[in-house]
């Protein structure tokens, strides 16, 4: 091994940073930068014009990133490999962004648990990568999210979760960083089948991951979910309004009904019937004071009632309708206070203010705004009905297409029917319009017999213009852009109606609701966190923080008492929007022209790189970090001072795996004083470090529910059951259940073969560490509720699930069944029974106290972090977990250390698709089972706009699947497919 190169590099914060830059995020400070003073901030605006001003400020100064991902394939199989290819784009402009350079991409199981994320380098807006599916991995509906860290300040809310688990951390806001979750990631769900039993048979079975309990599906009167959109948001009293509806099946299938609308006398107001995809909408006309309506109609011999929500008493309503070159946006009044409120309508598309009209009403409280469509660019926009204290009385979306995209923006020419074995393959690509500069495109080539029809099948264009501003789930999205005919627009006004959700929140660009920035855009590698001092937490069976270091009757922690200069908020970059030429512009950062105040900010973060975070500190003074980076035969040293106890910190340019230190020290003590430590008591995981020190980990931890149609085969998805009345492995996405044993269910035995998830035990440590469960130091008793937190969580109710632990198979605690032996309740309540006598011998059982001694750790459980709420886990049905220790095999054990350490992932390292050469003749027993045939994440296109691909056929006849996505250096998203 050679001799290690070692660097040392030493950074000081910058105190003094020139107060003008818009410069958000760069100070260090205990709290954390605000947008909007709440209900105050409506008190400063006197007219809806005033607060429509801010909104057009927000939407060009702080633009949100949108994220698609294009994959090789429509279907994989176990050993298969997944390529892809990143496109995210900047919402103002709709180009590719030039504000995040790295792209987070994970794959998870179709139960919701995180297989792999890999950190992408992207220097153009756009990265590739490739996931293996490894032979462990189960079969399933799996899914890739991806998400840039600058993302994350977006529709943020928190995860539904026990208030007791929050006893589990030091300070409440670790917990509330732990449960945070976002409405809105990019999602992309495809089927994973059976590693195929002979080589090439590829045969789409799909075996679920094994679970232990079943149960009987339900029988009798089938439950329903019928729900009610009002147009606008509400239902107002005195007016004429429209509501759509959404009828399905409790599973979320789409289902044909016909409703019966009544009012509160059982006389029928409206009569409709669904349209698409249980779909449809009615008028309400002349609402009444003190009216209910409800919606009868029958199902499968069944009658069913639900209520409508009930009509306001004031308000607007407001129908928005396209009528050729016109959208006309009508309004009506009831109820307002004389005199009544100033009104204004604004339109925004992509967050950018669009257009903006004062309402004038009538006597009657009515109005009518006539806007060309002319004006609103292609896509989803938002019309948003408010007065001048920020009141938002309306908020209706609409779908307006210009047909700009209707133009092809690629050919393909050379493509054959058929290609025999080994046959070479040319393929010409041609842009329509090269003069326009060189587009990002990717292409994948594949065997047309393994293609799978699913769903989830969006493209770039579908994805851009309508996925990213929708809430939730989009089946087959290509649907509404085959033709512009009636049926399609009104299926996609009701789409617009139903599904609509606001990625734009205008009460938080407007300034009436704040806004909190955590995250910056990452333009570099870096890693940040905060140090605490370990004298303040007392351990018993878990952490607590002292009481005199919490604010009574606030949940907060004491701040420290230490003054450090904000250096910009967002108001900074609101008000460097209207003088965009003041002072320094920075550095270059993609556009060199480019005025915008946030990538002046991204300019000046290069330079002085400190941002804040939720995170906390309890530190009485400020020490210093020293962390060293160690990868292959090479080092480097960092030191950076806490600031309130924090650090962020740029990286060496780091590739695939690294091993990080991360010590702090008082402030007086120097590199030697690191360098001493290190020979003593350096290995000794029971031994104290000076600090604890605990990285900010930023990443999404909760998947989303899928939707009934997101792991549905196209071809069979109306058969969700199989004749034998149970539910078939195929799409069952709860708990797969083929045969019922007993009326109420029950468990079989469990199999080891096959666990939830499978984690290094040193990485599983340092995650509850980083949580906020654990000092840094490994308490074998605590360990694992802490890990069961981490990776299961709580389920999402107060009641107590039963957490078993097993070394190397061997149960060590059972379920309790006798009086005479106590359960010990654990900080979340688990029930634990530690057998009084330890069969396995002394010596053995301290060996799986010891994290060096701890390999992996085999988690068991029929949970599924993705059906959290589900009533399959309702009383005796909650699932049980089992941590199964799995120690180093001959006794082996691994390094393990006082201070923090981790192996950590720097830029994902993607190897290049291989694609043989039978340039010369294969070999008569030369088999090749490629399915994907050809992957390119980057086509060069010549200055006249040509590119010409070659490769060679599988060793079967083979009809090709192609299809292309890229986007141009204007925006415009680039689809190819052989559909086309």
């Amino acid at each position: 091994m050679g001799d290690f190169i070692t660097i040392f590099v030493l950074i000081k914060p910058k105190r003094n940073i020139m107060k003008r830059n818009i410069a958000l995020g760069i100070a260090f400070c205990s709290s954390l930068f605000v947008w909007g003073q709440g209900e105050n901030a409506a008190q400063t605006s006197a007219t809806p014009e005033a607060l429509s001003q801010k909104v057009e400020k927000f939407g060009t100064a702080i633009p949100q990133e949108k994220v698609f991902l294009h994959i090789d394939n429509t279907c994989y199989f176990v050993g298969d490999t997944i390529w892809y290819k990143a496109y995210v784009t900047r919402s103002d402009r709709q180009t590719l962004t030039d504000l995040s350079k790295i792209l987070y991409v994970e794959l998870l199981t179709p139960d919701g648990y995180l297989v792999e994320r890999q950190q992408v380098e992207m220097l153009d807006g756009t990265g590739h990568g490739a996931f293996a599916l490894t032979d462990s991995l189960y079969a399933g509906y799996y899914e890739l999210r991806a998400y840039t860290r600058w993302m994350l300040n977006f529709g943020l809310y928190e995860h539904p979760h026990s208030k007791w688990t929050e006893l589990m951390f030091y300070f409440k806001s670790m917990a509330k960083d732990f449960f945070r979750d976002y409405d809105k990631i990019y999602s992309r769900v495809f089927p994973v089948f059976d590693q195929p039993q002979t080589p090439g048979d590829y045969v789409k079975d799909m075996t679920l991951r094994p679970m232990r309990r079943y149960f009987k599906s339900d029988k009798g009167k089938p439950k329903l979910d019928l729900r009610f959109y009002p147009e606008g948001g509400d239902i107002v009293e005195g007016t004429t309004g429209r509501v759509a509806f959404e009828a399905n099946t409790e599973e979320g299938k789409h289902i044909d009904i016909e409703l019966s609308i009544q009012d509160k006398n059982g006389k029928e107001i409206a009569r409709t019937k669904t349209t698409n995809r249980g779909r449809g909408i009615f008028t309400l006309p002349d609402i009444p004071a003190g009216e209910k309506y409800k919606a009868v109609f029958r199902y499968e011999g069944y009658d069913y009632t639900y209520a409508l929500p009930e009509p306001t008493k004031e308000g607007c309503a407001m129908a928005v309708v396209q009528k050729g070159e016109v959208v006309n946006a009508s309004i009506q009044t009831s109820g307002l206070p004389n005199p009544k409120p100033a009104i204004g309508l604004q339109i925004m598309h992509n967050g950018v203010s669009k257009a903006y009209y004062d309402i004038k009403l009538d006597d009657g409280g009515k109005a009518t705004v006539e806007i060309p469509s002319d004006q609103l660019p292609t896509g989803v926009n938002q019309f948003t009905l408010f007065d001048g204290k920020g009141r938002v009385y309306a908020d209706r979306l609409i779908f307006v297409n210009h047909h700009e995209y209707d133009t092809p923006q690629l050919t393909v020419d050379g493509v054959k029917a058929q290609y025999e074995p080994f046959e070479p393959i040319s393929l010409q690509l041609q842009l329509t319009n090269p003069t326009t500069g060189t587009p990002n495109v990717s292409l994948a080539i594949r065997d047309h017999a393994t293609d799978e029809l699913t769903y989830d099948n969006g493209n770039i264009l579908t994805e851009m213009l309508l996925g990213s501003e929708l809430k939730g789930f989009v089946e087959n999205p290509g649907y509404y852009f085959e033709a512009d005919d009636s049926i399609r627009r009104q299926a996609l006004d009701l789409l617009m109606m139903v599904q609509g959700w606001r990625r734009y929140s205008w009460k938080t660009m407007s300034g009436i609701e704040p806004m909190t920035v955590q995250h910056m855009p990452e333009q570099l590698q870096t890693i940040s966190g905060c140090v605490n001092r370990i004298e303040d937490f007392r351990l018993a069976y878990g952490t607590y923080v002292k009481e005199e270091n919490w604010l009574p009757g606030t949940g907060t922690m004491r701040a420290p008492d230490t003054s450090v200069e904000r250096d910009a908020t967002i108001e900074d970059i609101m008000e460097a929007a209207d003088h965009p030429n003041q002072e320094n512009n920075g550095l270059e950062s993609g556009n060199t022209t480019d005025n915008n105040p946030l990538t002046q900010m991204l300019q000046d973060n290069q330079r002085d790189p400190f941002t804040t975070g939720s995170i906390m500190s309890n530190l009485k003074e400020e020490v210093n970090v020293w962390p060293t980076f160690i990868q292959g035969n090479q080092t480097m040293d960092l030191m950076q001072t806490t600031e309130n106890g924090m650090f962020y910190m740029k990286t060496p340019l780091l590739y695939d795996k690294y091993i990080l230190f991360l010590p702090a020290a008082d402030k007086d003590k120097g590199q030697d004083y690191i360098k001493d430590k290190m020979k003593k008591d350096f290995t000794n995981e029971e031994a104290y470090p000076d600090y604890f020190v605990k990285l900010n980990r930023f990443n999404p931890l909760f998947p989303k529910p899928y939707s009934y149609y997101q792991d549905a085969p196209r071809y069979d998805a109306d058969e969700r059951f199989d004749s034998q009345g149970g539910q078939t492995s195929f799409t069952d996405r709860q708990l797969a259940t083929i045969t019922v044993r007993t009326k109420r269910g029950g468990l079989r035995k469990l199999d080891l073969s096959k666990p939830a998830l499978v984690v290094d035990a040193y990485e599983a440590f340092n995650l509850t560490a980083d949580y906020g469960m654990s000092t840094g130091t490994h308490n074998w008793v605590t360990f694992p509720q802490q890990v069961a937190l981490t990776y299961i969580g709580d389920m999402g109710m107060d009641r107590d699930y039963f957490l078993q632990v097993r070394y190397d198979g061997k149960p060590i605690n059972l379920k309790s069944t006798r009086k005479n032996v106590a359960p010990q309740r654990m900080l979340n309540g688990t029930q634990i029974e530690i057998p009084p006598v330890i069969t396995a011998g002394e010596g053995k059982m301290e060996a799986y106290r010891h994290l060096r001694n701890l390999d992996k750790l085999y988690i068991y459980t029929d949970y599924a972090p993705r059906e959290q709420g589900s009533s399959r886990y309702k009383g005796d049905n909650q699932p049980d977990v089992i941590i199964d220790y799995r120690l180093f095999p001959n006794d082996g054990y691994q390094p393990t250390y006082r201070d923090r350490r981790y192996v950590l992932d720097g830029y994902a390292v993607c190897e290049d698709f291989y694609s043989p050469d039978y340039s010369q003749k294969p070999l008569p027993d030369t088999k090749d089972y490629r399915r994907t045939l050809y992957w390119v994440p980057n086509v060069k296109f010549d200055a006249a706009g040509k590119a010409t691909v070659n490769l060679y056929n599988n060793s079967k006849p083979t009809v090709l699947s192609i299809q292309a996505e890229g986007i141009t250096t204007t925006g415009t998203p680039i689809v190819w497919n052989s559909k086309n």
